[in-house]
C-alpha cells in the first residue's frame, strides 16, 4: 500500500488537542519511571520501541497536505530523533534530574515527525530514569499509562495485540467535496432516525438521546458561565519555564484506613491535602484569602468502556472549586466530599467531550478561543490513575516507580497528579515557574496535610464508611 492509502482521518477531538499546542503551553503528556540497575540501555531502548511500535499511531505523523489534518505512516521513522540517551554529569544529584527533565517537558514535538519521544538518564550510582513524551492528539493520559502498564515485561505477556484496521480515505475531492460528505452524513442521520421512529423501543431511545443532548448542551452553557475568580497570584501570564517536581513514597494503605474512617473516599483525602497544600502556598506569597475563597482544578473523567487500550481522547473534565480559604480541614475535607459526591451525578464530563468534538470542527481561531474560555476556568489540570498492586518489571529491570503529568489547555500553567503502585501512592507536579516557581513547595506541602488529615475522627454524624474504598478513584 501506499502512504496515501493507509492515511486516516483524525478524530474531532484529537485534532482540538493538536492545535491547542502553544509555545508556553506545549500539549504533551509526560510521564517518567525509573528503574533499579544494572540496566542495559541498549537493550532497554530495543524493548521499549519494540513495545511502543506495535501501535501503529507511533509510525504515523501528522499530515495537514488534504486541508483537515490526517495521519499517515512516516516512511522515513527516524529513531534517532525520537531516542535518546542523555548523560548526567558524574555525581549528578536529583537536583540535576529534575533540572534536565524540566527543560525537556518545556519543549514542543516536532509536528512533521510521529509525534512522541523516549529519553533515559542513567545514574552511575542510582536508577535509570526513563522520560516517555506523547503528544495529546495520540491519546489521552488515561491510554498512555495503560500502554506503559502493558509494555512492562508480565503487561506484555498478558495484554492482547493491538488491532488495527487502517482507514480508506474517503473524502470527497474539490470546493463541494466537503459540503456533499455533509449532506451524505445527514442523509444517514435522518434515515437512522426514522428507523428508529417505527418502534416503540426506538422511539423512547430517540427521546432519551434528545433529553442527553440538551443536558450536555446545558453543561457546557454552565461551564462557560462559571465566574472566573480563582485567586489571582494563580492567574498570571505563563513564561514558557517549567519546573517539576516528584514523591513516589506516600503509604497508601493508611490514607485507605483513614479514608474508611472519615466515611470519605481516598481521593476526597487527596483533594483535600491539595487544597491545603494550595493554601499554604498563597499564603506565603502574602496572598490575603476570604473564608470563601475557592481554587478551580479541572479533573479528568474516564468515558471509556474497558480498560483504555484504545489510543486517542475519549475522556471529558469536571471542574472542582477547592476550599482554599477554609482553614479547618474537617469542614474543608468536608466540603471537598459533598462537592466530589455532586460532580459524579453530573453531565459535565460528559458534556466538556462533546465540547472539544466540537470545537475541533471549527476553524482554528474559533477552536483556540473556545478552548481558551473553557480553559480559563480552572488553574490546574488534577489527574489520578491507579496502577499494578505489585511491583513490576520493563527489560528484566524493576520498575521503581511511575510518575506523569498531563498537559494543560490555554493559560493553565499546573498539571498535577497522584498515582497509586505497589501499595505506594506518587505525587507529580509540572508548574509553568511564573506561577508557582516552587514546585518542590507545594509537593513538601501536601505531605504536610496529609499528616494533618490523618489526626482527624470522624465528625458526631458523619456516617463510617463500611465498603471497601478504590485506591485512586
Amino acid at each position: 500500500m501506499t502512504e496515501q492509502q493507509i492515511s486516516e482521518p483524525m478524530s474531532a477531538v484529537d485534532r482540538a488537542w493538536l492545535d491547542m499546542d502553544d509555545p508556553c503551553n506545549p500539549m504533551v503528556i509526560s510521564a517518567i519511571f525509573q528503574l533499579e540497575g544494572p540496566v542495559d540501555a541498549a537493550n532497554l531502548q530495543k524493548v521499549m520501541v519494540e513495545r511502543l511500535l506495535r501501535f501503529p499511531r507511533f509510525r504515523q505523523r501528522v499530515d495537514r497536505s488534504q486541508g483537515a489534518p490526517r495521519w499517515v505512516t512516516d516512511k522515513n521513522l527516524d529513531y534517532s530523533h525520537h531516542v535518546h540517551v542523555r548523560r548526567l554529569p558524574h555525581g549528578a544529584k536529583d537536583r540535576e534530574l529534575r533540572k534536565a527533565i524540566s527543560a525537556e517537558v518545556s519543549r514542543e514535538l516536532d509536528h512533521d515527525r510521529p509525534l512522541w519521544r523516549l529519553l533515559l538518564y542513567p545514574c552511575p550510582s542510582g536508577p535509570v530514569t526513563v522520560l516517555f513524551r506523547a503528544h495529546h492528539a495520540l491519546a489521552d493520559g488515561i491510554a498512555l499509562v495503560t500502554l506503559l502498564i502493558d509494555s512492562t515485561d508480565s503487561g506484555f505477556q498478558r495484554a492482547p495485540e493491538p488491532h488495527y484496521t487502517p482507514s480508506i480515505a474517503t473524502t470527497r475531492p474539490g470546493p463541494l467535496g466537503g459540503l456533499i460528505d455533509g449532506l451524505v452524513l445527514l442523509n444517514d442521520g435522518l434515515i437512522k432516525v426514522r428507523s428508529m421512529v417505527r418502534s416503540r423501543g426506538g422511539r423512547v431511545r430517540l427521546l432519551q438521546q434528545i433529553s442527553e443532548g440538551r443536558d450536555a448542551v446545558s453543561a457546557v452553557r454552565g461551564v462557560l458561565a462559571l465566574p472566573e475568580n480563582n485567586p489571582p497570584a494563580l492567574c498570571k501570564p505563563l513564561s514558557g519555564r517549567r519546573g517539576v517536581a516528584w514523591t513516589d513514597d506516600i503509604p497508601l494503605e493508611p490514607l485507605r484506613r483513614q479514608a474508611k474512617t472519615l466515611g470519605v473516599r481516598v481521593n476526597d483525602l487527596l483533594m483535600t491535602a491539595l487544597a491545603g497544600a494550595f493554601s499554604r502556598q498563597l499564603h506565603h506569597t502574602s496572598a490575603e484569602l476570604s473564608e470563601e475563597q475557592n481554587l478551580r482544578i479541572s479533573v479528568p473523567v474516564n468515558l471509556r468502556s474497558g480498560k483504555g487500550r484504545s489510543l486517542g481522547n475519549h475522556f471529558g473534565l469536571v471542574l472542582l472549586d477547592l476550599p482554599v480559604g477554609v482553614s479547618n480541614p474537617q469542614t474543608r475535607l468536608r466540603l471537598v466530599a459533598e462537592r466530589m459526591t455532586a460532580l459524579k451525578e453530573s453531565p459535565q464530563a460528559r458534556a466538556t467531550m462533546l465540547g472539544l468534538a466540537a470545537a475541533g470542527h471549527l476553524p482554528v481561531p474559533l477552536e483556540r478561543k473556545l478552548v481558551d474560555r473553557i480553559g480559563s476556568k480552572s488553574v490546574a489540570v488534577v489527574s489520578s490513575l491507579p496502577g499494578p498492586r505489585r511491583q513490576v518489571r520493563i527489560g528484566g529491570a524493576l520498575m521503581r516507580n511511575l510518575v506523569f503529568w498531563p498537559p494543560q489547555s490555554g493559560g493553565i500553567g499546573m498539571g498535577l497528579s497522584f498515582f497509586s503502585y505497589a501499595g505506594r501512592l506518587s505525587f507529580g507536579v509540572s508548574a509553568d515557574l511564573a506561577l508557582l516557581p516552587s514546585p518542590r513547595g507545594l509537593l513538601e506541602a501536601l505531605r504536610s496535610e496529609l499528616e494533618e488529615l490523618h489526626t482527624l475522627v470522624p465528625e458526631p454524624t458523619q456516617p463510617v464508611a463500611t465498603e471497601p474504598l478504590p485506591d485512586v478513584a
